[in-house]
Parts: structure tokens; sequence; C-alpha cells
């Protein structure tokens, strides 16, 4: 899917300012966290503060005591935020407080790069430049990206491995599947069920490709799934056992379901106004106009019987995305609304590409 007209507008010179630009907001938006006389402490976030000041002092990471529950239970968090804000304030003297916020403002340099990364790779450089743009202004990512909390780090770094995913960069998906794993639980959930949609989405694509002659089946299969669905299968398979090992490691035993999150059914059932609510009225509205894009490109090409692995992907996530969110329909209703700001990642990039559809 290409758009001449305003792509042609997109300079190099304009392009870098446009990103900069985005970066600028991203920084202003996020610096918030510094007019408070003390950071966002909802959410938990000074428990993570407890497991990195423990690392520090005491030279060992408390995998047996987890401060979220008084102490004398398994730790169930992944750790790498911890360790990363552990090793920030060894390396730089900093107060806990302060560099907390100092990761706030990484944060807020790579959401806008991410997403413009990922927007430019699937549609071009003028999705990418909206993709950038749009995700600075939704206010349920303003606000998980603005605490310092390991999902905060696990939001920014999934369209960085979306990015490298779609490109097909396999040893570097895999790394980075290992990495957010260890960052954040829900967003290994949502990078492993993704990754799996896209693995399905666009093997089928493959098979529909492949020459319909028994002979030439087999070849069929092995030239033509070999790319990106064989990645996006590395992908949800290094994610997964990832996690489940450090799981397995804390915890004992590999029985997610007994978690308090599934046997209490933690979250709340989410309903259109609550999604608007969230995202608010631009994102939402101009995503839909690029969902509509995307299908009816999609279904134009595959009548064609072309490659539609970057429409699929897209596609792919924002399947995964609302099957999360709307999981209650299946008898789960684990935290349907947490993961709306996960469904956000799919619909910045189709906002991006309905804006420039319609500006097309």
């Amino acid at each position: 899917m290409t758009f001449n007209t305003v792509d042609s507008f997109l300079t190099q010179k304009r392009v870098l300012a446009l990103v900069f630009l985005a970066i600028a907001a991203s920084v202003y938006t996020h610096s918030m966290v510094f007019n408070e006389w003390h950071m966002p402490t909802f959410g938990n976030t000074m428990i993570h503060v407890a497991s990195a000041r423990h690392l520090v002092e005491h030279a060992y990471y408390p995998i047996d005591n987890d401060y979220s529950y008084g102490g004398g239970v398994p730790n169930l968090y992944v750790p790498i935020y911890r360790f990363l804000l552990a090793e920030t304030v060894v390396l730089t003297g900093l107060s806990f407080d302060f560099a907390s916020r100092l990761l706030v403002l990484f944060f807020a340099i790579l959401l806008p790069l991410g997403f413009y990364l990922l927007g430019r790779e699937l549609f071009g450089e003028a999705v990418g430049i909206a993709s950038a743009f749009f995700s600075v202004i939704v206010p349920e990512l303003l606000i998980y990206t603005i605490r310092p909390l390991p999902k905060s780090l696990g939001m920014v770094l999934l369209p960085i491995g979306f990015y490298l995913l779609a490109r097909n960069l396999h040893w570097h998906s895999f790394l980075f599947a290992l990495l957010i794993s260890w960052v954040h639980q829900e967003a290994a959930l949502f990078l492993a069920a993704s990754a799996f949609a896209v693995f399905c989405f666009t093997a089928f694509n493959d098979l529909v490709l492949a020459k319909k002659k028994i002979g030439e089946i087999k070849n069929g299969i092995r030239s033509r799934i070999s790319g990106i669905s064989l990645t996006a299968f590395g992908v949800w398979l290094v994610s997964s056992v990832s996690y489940l090992a450090w799981h397995f490691y804390a915890v004992g035993d590999l029985n997610l379901l007994k978690l308090a999150q599934f046997t209490q059914h933690e979250g709340n059932v989410v309903n259109a106004q609550l999604l608007l609510d969230k995202t608010g009225l631009v994102v939402t509205a101009l995503s839909a106009v690029g969902l509509v894009a995307l299908i009816a490109v999609t279904w134009f090409k595959a009548q064609k019987r072309e490659a539609i692995h970057k429409e699929l992907f897209l596609l792919a996530l924002a399947a995964t995305g609302l099957a999360l969110v709307k999981n209650d329909l299946v008898g789960l209703r684990v935290f349907m609304d947490r993961f709306i700001v996960f469904l956000h990642e799919p619909m910045i990039i189709l906002a991006g590409l309905g804006l420039v559809v319609v500006l097309n």
C-alpha cells in the first residue's frame, strides 16, 4: 500500500524534523512526571522500587519476597525493569525517585520513535510520521508510559519488537522477544499472542499462494513459509518459553490459572464508551477509517493473488488486541480494561493509515 501524494511531500529533512517534533512533544507531555512533589505512585509503582532497592542494598534479587503482598510469597514479576532501575541508581548515584523519573523520559523518547519505525515499515513514511504523533495523544497510553512501571517499558518496546518482526529480522526479533518477556508479563502475552496470530495469518496466505498441484505443494510450502511466518512462529516460541521458564523458576510450577488474577477474575468489562474514553475521539475515528481501508486493500490484493503479509500483520495485531480486551466472552474475565492499552498499539497505526488515506 503506497501513498504517492503524501509521501512525495516528505523529503528526508522534513521527515527528520517531524520525527524530532514528535519526540519533543512526547518528552513535553511525559515531563509532567517532574511536576509533582513525588512521582506517580498509584498502580504499585513503589513496589518495583522496593525490589530494586533490595537488589542494590543486598546484592541479590528477592525472588522469594514479593513486596506487593508484604513479603513471604514468591516474587512473580519478571525482573529486567527492576534491574534497569537498580543499575541506573548505582551508575548515576541518583535517588530511586529521580532515577525513576529519568526512565520515564527514556520511555518518552522511545514511544514515538517505535511507532514511527513500525508505521513506516508497514505502509510508508507518511503513516510512520502520523503514527508517531498519534502515539503521544492517546490518554491511556500516556498514563501507562508516564508511570515508572515495567508495563511502561513494555509498552514502548513492543512497537520496536513488532518493527523487527515486520522486517523479518529473525535473530533481532528473537532477542527482543526474550527482552520483552522479562520486562512485563502482559506485554509478553500480547507479543506472544500477536506473533502467533501473525504466523497463522501469513502462513495461510502463503499456502493459498502456493501452487495447487499435488506434486508441487511440498516445494511451495518450503519456499513460501520461510520468511515472516517462521520468524513470527519463532517469536511466539521464544517469548512463551522464556516467560514460562521464569515463572517456573519463581513459583515452582507452570499452573498460571491458579494465579489470583485468574481465580479472582480481576478486570472490568470493556464497552464502546470505555474504549472511546481511553483512546480519544480522533484516534478512534481515524483508526476506524484505517481499518476499513486496510480490509478493502487486503481483499483487493487477495483477489489478485498477491502477497498481503504487511496487511495481515496489522490485522493480526488488531485481532489479538480485540480478543484480549473481550476475553470475558470466552469466560476468562481477566484484565479486560488493562488490555485496552495493548489494543492501542495497532489502533495507532490504523489511525495513521486512516489519516493518510484521507489526506491522499
